[in-house]
């Protein structure tokens, strides 16, 4: 039995399409690319560059969609009682503030599957999510980053 992953619904619906995308791709776009590539190169197939890297990358994203059909398959989408409304928790999204920066960011705090750094959605696994976990807005948390302490206020959450 495969262990069970928790994802957000946003965070299911995220991965839902993305695996919709890699299946377009998978089953229809390189499926064509290769009969081209097959029909450009003549005979044999074991000497066109452009037909064995089209399968190389075929197998390699035919994996990555394996891949996220099984966590799809082993998700369970957190529900509210999952939730504190007043800490900080998977699914929340909280503003901090650097102590002694004055710098405000926002995080969204999300299961590991669901990291994407480039839009400030960090794993409740990370030294700041770790950190984080079950304050309540005003707190202050010191966390390790980088090699040194950093200090932050929590200035607010909010439930997604």
């Amino acid at each position: 039995m495969a262990k069970e992953t928790l994802l957000t619904k946003e965070g299911y619906e995220r991965k839902k399409a993305e695996l919709e995308r890699i299946e377009h791709r998978l089953y229809q776009e390189i499926p064509q690319r290769l009969k081209e590539a097959k029909d450009h190169g003549g005979g044999d197939v074991r000497e066109n560059r452009e037909y064995l890297y089209l399968k190389q990358e075929q197998d390699m994203i035919e994996a990555e969609a394996r891949a996220l059909r099984e966590l799809l398959e082993t998700a369970r989408i957190m529900t509210e009682e999952d939730f504190r409304p007043d800490q900080v928790g998977i699914g929340t999204q909280a503003m901090l503030e650097d102590v002694e920066t004055g710098e405000v960011m926002t995080y969204t705090l999300v299961p590991p599957a669901e990291v994407d750094l480039l839009h400030n959605r960090i794993g409740v696994d990370s030294p700041v999510g770790q950190a984080l976990q079950a304050y309540t807005k005003g707190k202050a948390i010191t966390v390790q980053v980088h090699g040194k302490k950093v200090r932050y206020k929590i200035l607010g959450i909010e439930h997604r």
